[in-house]
């Protein structure tokens, strides 16, 4: 596995991830097992870690290696816990062994990423999800284009605003149209100052 620190600009869908939920689904928690999971892109192969499994603990064995530091290899053990469910039987959680720093994070997660070193949470890996590294504007123009096309329109949000759909209500209608156009206001109003501010540099630049 190729891990480098988390430096807070990877996202959890670009992270490598183990799944408990999927171990368990496959039956890998209820005995001693021994397997490795893949990684591909393009067709090929970008990383693979071997797992040893038991009821209460998983091992990772995997190559990784941070910026200008050699290939290492790494051998992680991350506690497993059970939880009763509510209608019977058992789900399991990893306990997350933190970054590798020496400072446990304990917390009942269902997966772990490499973002680094070691697998750890997403708090430890200080990730979010792609939506979050979306500046102000993105996410405000993503947001009203998202409540028109759960209105049945256009994401274009210089086409007027979609009809009411059959069956809903007014007042949610409208309400739905008060959350557009605010955030409709807040990517415009975020765009027109990044414009004024590129502006103003050029200006400086050219003077």
């Amino acid at each position: 596995m190729a891990g480098h620190a988390g430096d807070g600009k990877a996202s959890m869908e670009t992270c490598l991830s183990i799944d408990v939920l999927d171990l368990q689904r496959r039956g890998y928690l209820q005995s001693a097992q021994c397997f490795s999971l893949t990684w591909t892109g393009d067709g090929r192969r970008m990383a693979s870690v071997y797992i040893k499994t038991e009821s209460h603990c998983v091992t990772l064995y995997y190559r990784s290696r941070s910026r200008d530091e050699d290939w290492s290899n790494v051998e992680q053990h991350v506690a497993v816990v059970w939880t009763p469910c509510r209608f019977g039987g058992e789900r399991a959680w990893f306990v997350c062994p933190g970054d590798g720093t020496g400072v446990r994070c304990d917390r009942r997660v269902t997966k772990l990423y490499g973002a680094g070193r070691h697998f750890a949470c997403r708090e430890c890996g200080r990730l979010a999800y792609t939506s979050q590294r979306k500046s102000a504007d993105q996410r405000a123009l993503w947001k009203a284009q998202k409540i028109r096309m759960q209105l049945g329109g256009s994401p274009n949000i210089l086409e007027d605003f979609p009809d009411k759909p059959k069956g809903m209500h007014w007042r949610t209608y409208e309400r739905w149209r008060r959350i557009h156009n605010a955030a409709e206001e807040r990517s415009t109003t975020s765009l027109i100052g990044f414009v004024e501010r590129m502006g103003r540099r050029i200006s400086r630049r050219a003077s």
